[in-house]
């Protein structure tokens, strides 16, 4: 019995031993794996409980101010309030209070946290913006109440001039789903405002300038305690560059006014630079509307208007030039060679073809020469150009269409801009495809006078004019002149190439001899200006839709060019009728800084297009 007794006593020595034994080692590891932690992978750590316990905040940069050409102010910014929400701290229940709150119904919030919890429930995402500021005090005040929501000092843009230049500017909105696809490496978020279209688009990553960041520290709930590190790590945005425009306000506002009951585009370009003086199209719309909330009726006039408020007809719209496109033909044909100045055609008050009889502007005007032609707007002349053989020479498609290309008609031009048409200018392959049946002279004869199968936008119509009045100097139609950095002061003025149209001086000069005719003796007497020489051309339009469209072409001073315009209104008749007093006026308005015509500017007022032809 004392034997078992020993025996059994040694056997629970053992098994504390091995007890204390085990104790021992597990907590010797223990200590090694805290001294490892403490000492060795502190590092590692301690980044991960600052990244659990610290939020990065975006901080918005101002964007980039915009200034017209005479250093006006036209866009700034306004300060907003939004509420921004990380899903992984808020409570889904606490939805109805949110929208109490700031006062919208309980299914918009529901849509916007579903948005913003399926792209992400980590990341801090824009919740609404333009908080009225009484609704983002009251949540404020609340936020012990809603962890997960935040707040932010926004912006929107404003505007100050009387011009809206809607489809210069562009607007900006909401990001979609798309756009972030595309940048979010670019260090955009849900929620963000993007430049949609004009230079608001195409200068995105100029006036957007550099996000900063301001980093938190936050408790368990994602609400803010303190700045990490009293804000030492925080970085600060940076604004936007200054853009200013080559666009003049007045003269923008003007041409606005006058094509108040118009369907239409009107460009004033700069002879010398190629810099867009103004660009209007009509209809348009307030850019303000798209800065806020947009109500039904807005929404309604821009989307589902027919006479489509938001496509740009000053650079997109492509309409038969009419009759001014004789200049470009009288040009061509005087550097090919087939006409002189003293040429003269017979005009028997039309030309006939295929036993079709194609009739004269004005009737019959015997043997004519080319700037009398330009003058009186002789369809015979221009069509003989086109179809006859003179001098030996014919003009065939190609001739044409290489010439046209010269000016700038067919191709896009490289302008600092997004949204523009090349127009058409058509080739052999394009009657083929279009015709399959056959085509012949009968098809063609009409480009001779700007009719028919092709189309030309009222910026390349400002831009071929300005081409005409320098002798051939092409230039690159912009609207931006130069950038400015505000944080360093540095200016950056782009280049802008200038190409030299193969005419000589001497038919450039016959030809605008001719359009400074049409002005002071022929159909645009009405583009007179007091003290200012015009040298000009009008044009009808022929539209087999509805009423025929107004086009008129001119440059100013005619004896030192400074300003060329384009204009083209839809369904409004002659080009002396409605083009013609627009360009005139804004000419005036550009040189003077004053219109003296208040007549004339009523008269427009009164022109409108037809009712467009509906289903």
């Amino acid at each position: 019995m004392k034997l078992d007794a020993n025996a059994s006593q040694e056997e629970s020595g053992l098994r504390l031993k091995i007890f204390v034994g085990i104790i021992l080692l597990v907590v010797g590891l223990l200590t090694v794996r805290l001294a490892q932690m403490q000492l060795l992978d502190r590092a590692q750590y301690s980044d991960e409980a600052i990244a659990n316990s610290v939020e990065q905040k975006v901080v918005k940069p101002a964007r980039g101010l915009i200034y017209d050409r005479n250093g006006t102010l036209l866009v700034d910014n306004q300060p907003t309030y939004t509420l921004t929400l990380t899903p992984r701290y808020f409570e889904k229940d606490n939805l109805p209070l949110l929208a109490d709150l700031i006062g919208v119904t309980d299914s918009l919030v529901q849509a916007k946290y579903d948005q913003i919890r399926s792209y992400s429930s980590y990341k801090t995402s824009i919740f609404l913006t333009e908080i009225p500021f009484e609704a983002f005090a009251r949540v404020k005040e609340e936020s012990w109440r809603l962890p997960g929501v935040g707040f932010e000092i926004g912006q929107k843009r404003r505007y100050h001039s009387k011009a809206q230049a809607s489809h210069a500017f562009g607007y900006v909105r909401e990001i979609t789903e798309r756009q972030l696809d595309q940048m979010e490496q670019q260090g955009y978020r849900l929620g963000d405002v993007v430049g949609q279209t004009g230079v608001e688009a195409e200068y995105e990553t100029i006036l957007r300038g550099r996000p900063g960041r301001d980093f938190v520290l936050v408790n368990v709930h994602g609400m803010e305690v303190q700045p990490y590190q009293e804000g030492d790590e925080n970085i600060d945005p940076q604004s936007g560059y200054e853009l200013h425009l080559t666009l003049d306000a007045d003269v923008q506002s003007l041409a606005e006014s006058l094509m108040v009951n118009m369907r239409g585009g009107a460009v004033a370009i700069d002879v010398e630079s190629g810099g867009i003086i103004a660009m209007a199209s009509a209809p348009d719309y307030d850019p303000t509307k798209f800065a806020g909330r947009m109500n039904q009726e807005f929404v309604d006039y821009v989307y589902r208007n027919p006479a489509k408020p938001l496509f740009n007809r000053a650079t997109q719209s492509s309409q038969p030039p009419g009759s001014t496109w004789k200049p470009f033909m009288a040009a061509i044909a005087l550097e090919e060679g087939m006409i002189t100045e003293d040429t003269q055609l017979y005009c028997p008050g039309g030309y006939t073809l295929g036993g079709r009889l194609f009739k004269c502007h004005g009737g019959a005007h015997g043997n004519i020469s080319v700037k009398r032609a330009i003058q009186v707007s002789c369809n015979t002349f221009f069509f003989r150009l086109m179809n006859d053989t003179i001098n030996g020479k014919r003009m065939d498609l190609t001739m044409f269409g290489n010439w046209a290309r010269r000016f700038g008609f067919g191709v896009r031009a490289p302008l600092d801009f997004p949204d523009q048409s090349s127009g058409l200018i058509p080739d052999s392959s394009y009657f083929n495809r279009v015709f399959p049946q056959g085509w012949g002279p009968g098809y063609t004869v009409n480009l001779g006078i700007g009719q028919g199968n092709m189309g030309t936008t009222p910026l390349q119509l400002a831009r071929y004019t300005a081409a005409v009045a320098s002798d051939g100097k092409l230039v690159t139609p912009h609207l931006v002149d130069y950038q400015v950095n505000t944080d360093t002061g540095e200016v950056l003025r782009p280049s802008h190439r200038v190409r030299q149209i193969p005419i000589s001086e001497e038919n450039f000069e016959i030809v605008k001899r001719g359009m400074e005719l049409v002005v002071e003796a022929g159909t645009a007497r009405r583009a007179q200006i007091e003290g200012i020489p015009v040298a000009g051309k009008t044009g009808t339009s022929q539209n087999p839709h509805g009423e025929d469209h107004s086009v008129f072409i001119a440059y100013a001073p005619a004896d030192d060019p400074k300003i060329a315009v384009g204009v083209i209104i839809e369904n409004a008749g002659y080009g002396s009728t409605a083009a013609a007093p627009i360009a005139t006026l804004m000419i005036e308005q550009f040189l003077t800084g004053e219109v003296r015509r208040p007549e004339l500017i009523a008269f427009t007022q009164r022109q409108s297009s037809a009712p467009l032809e509906t289903d």
